[in-house]
Parts: structure tokens; sequence; C-alpha cells
């Protein structure tokens, strides 16, 4: 195993200058971050707002977040494989020894930013320009409550989704697929609560199939915005003179990610983090399309491949409760999602994009 970008003694000496502390709870999970930069904190707690609760959770983790200039490490780093249709190089890994030379957990690198992190059981590390880069921070602290939920036999799924009364409908589709900007048109419904912007953690139980949201933000390019009244003010007056000569196509490709938070634009009480799958919308859909859009529901004894775009990766972060880190090509089978599914009522979403009819479709689900 190769020695990873800091050694032991200098990883200790960062995280004791992390005096700084921020409790989070995120239903089951107690996170206690400590930082050197107290600026930091306040950040992550204004980001977290909607998950505030009195309860502590009934596991905790302790997580350090050290604000560093980029470290400058000369190792020959293992690449992450990327998903299917994705490009570039974006992290790399390496085995993490502790000091008695027993591997402990992994040193993951962010190639763009610089980012640091160490992912183990316990005392997590984020080492790297953190202020600059709050939203991998926020991913970091995400994965552990991932792990949790994944040791504990949930399946992960790329969706978004939104709750009624506690019944939740998933909006599934690969990146770019307008999962995001259809789950915020359907958050107009004042009866609809907040539940995940990009993953969802779903289990069979005796009640049905229980669904964990992500607390992250919904995170969007300006396309999104840009057509929601309610959220063209996140855009200044003149980005959005320049978006409206863009075509729709080209609009529709921009990434530029801007964060929308849920309580400041929909008001309080507006998120939820978890409860019963329900429904789940697959979006089948395109711009190229000259068919009306139409919601179809689907039978997944006869059609198990639509759920495909749910299907992902744990990824690089995920470790069992071993400490061993799971196959990076490894993903659950189409079956074993179908049997997730068992009892939740599953559509397409096909035709062309529009997100008003969509939203007006999603109404009739219980009666298709």
């Amino acid at each position: 195993m190769t020695q990873g970008p800091l050694d032991n003694l200098t990883l200790k000496t960062m995280m004791g200058t992390c005096q700084h502390q921020l409790t989070l709870i995120f239903g089951v999970l107690t996170v206690r971050v400590h930082a050197n930069n107290p600026a930091i904190l306040v950040e992550l707690d204004d980001y977290y707002k909607s998950y505030r609760d009195g309860k502590l959770g009934s596991q905790a983790i302790d997580l350090y977040v050290v604000d560093h200039e980029e470290v400058v490490e000369s190792v020959n780093w293992q690449e992450v494989p990327r998903e299917v249709g994705k490009r570039g190089r974006k992290e790399g890994y390496l085995d993490h020894l502790c000091e008695q030379g027993v591997f402990e957990g992994r040193w993951i690198k962010k190639f763009k930013t610089g980012m640091l992190m160490l992912q183990r059981l316990e005392n997590p590390v984020v080492v790297g320009p953190c202020q600059a880069n709050l939203a991998q921070v926020i991913n970091f602290i995400n994965n552990q409550f991932l792990n949790l939920h994944l040791r504990n036999g949930f399946l992960l799924g790329h969706a978004a989704a939104f709750s009624v009364d506690g019944n939740i409908t998933a909006i599934a589709a690969g990146s770019g697929g307008g999962k995001s900007t259809l789950m915020l048109r359907c958050l107009e419904k004042t009866s609809r609560q907040f539940v995940t912007n990009d993953r969802i953690l779903m289990r069979q139980s005796d009640e049905g199939v229980e669904a964990v949201g992500v607390a992250k933000l919904p995170r969007v390019n300006p396309g999104t915005l840009l057509n929601s009244e309610r959220l063209k003010p996140i855009l200044t007056a003149h980005r959005q003179e320049e978006l409206l000569t863009m075509t729709k196509q080209d609009l529709w490709q921009l990434e530029e990610k801007y964060d929308v938070q849920i309580e400041d634009k929909y008001g309080p009480n507006r998120v939820e983090l978890n409860g019963k799958l329900r429904n789940l919308v697959m979006l089948d859909w395109s711009l190229e399309s000259t068919q009306p859009t139409q919601l179809v529901r689907v039978d997944l004894t006869k059609s198990p491949d639509t759920i495909e775009g749910l299907r992902k990766r744990p990824g690089p972060f995920y470790q069992d409760e071993s400490g061993a880190f799971a196959d990076l090509h490894a993903c659950d089978s189409v079956e074993t999602y179908c049997d997730t599914l068992n009892g939740v009522q599953v559509f397409r979403l096909t035709g062309a994009i529009d997100f008003d009819k969509a939203f007006a479709l999603m109404d009739t689900m219980d009666s298709l």
C-alpha cells in the first residue's frame, strides 16, 4: 500500500487545530463537525437550517474540516471510474494506513479543486480550500449519512422526491434529465414537502417501502431558475438578460449550478427527510420529441429495464460496517431494484419536455 498525501503526524496536527464545533442532526445520525475556521460552521449551519432537530440521533460521528491551502503532493492516485456518459478525470483514491501500519480507510482526491477527503469509520477528515469548496464539504458530510443507511440495508437511488402526508413520489432520470426542475415545479403545490434533490434511499419493510432523502439542497442550472417566477430572483437581472438570448437547447445543456434554499423560497416547514415511497416517475422525455407529454403506468414484471435510470453506484466513499470499501464498478442489479420497489406505483413520463403539463399529469397518478 502506498503512503497517502499526508503522514499521520501531520494529519493529527491538522485535526488538533479544529477547535470550533457544530452539531448537525439528520434523523438517526448526529454529526459533530469540528473545524479550524468558524466561518465554515456558520455557513454549514445556515445551509442545513431546515434539518435542525432537538433529539440527538441514535448514532454519532465526529468529522473534521481543515480549511487549508491545497496540499501539494506527488502520489500515484488510482482513478475512480466515472458513470456511463461522464468524461474527464474527477476523483482519485489511495489506501490509508494508521500509525500501526494497518489499513484504516481511504484517501479520495478531487482533482479539480485539490480537496482531500479521508474516509474512515471514525473521525473522517476533509482537508483543503474548504470554504471555497463548501459544496464538497457538504457532500462529504452527507456521505456519512448515506453510508449509515447503506450498511442498514437501504438501496441507493438516483432521484429527486417530494412527499404529501408522508407519502413520497420520487422522480428519476439520468443527470440533466430534468428531475430537479420537475420536483421544484411540483413544490408549487403547498401540500407537498421537499424530500431530496438527487439521492434517495429505499428499503422494504412490513409497512411498505421506506424512503429516506439526503440533506442536500436542490442544485440547479439557470434554465430552471429562469422559468420560475419564484426562483428567477436568484439570478442577477444582467444574467437573466444574457440567458434569454440563448436557444432552448443551449440553455438546457448549460452547466452553471445554483443552490435553492427551500425554506427561503418556499416557506418554513416544507422539508421532510423520510416517509413511505408510493410513486416513482421515470423521465423518458426529450427536447426533440414532437409527441404530446404523457404519463403512463409501468408493470415492472414486464418492463424491468424502465427503472435503469434509478440505479446508482455507492461510490468511492462507501465503507461497510467492517471498514471494507465496495467494488467501485459494482451496482445492484435491476432485479434488486425491482424487488425493492414491490408495491410502489411506477410511471414513465414520455413525449416532449413540458413541466407544466407534467405537473398537471402527476395529479392523476392514482387514477392511472
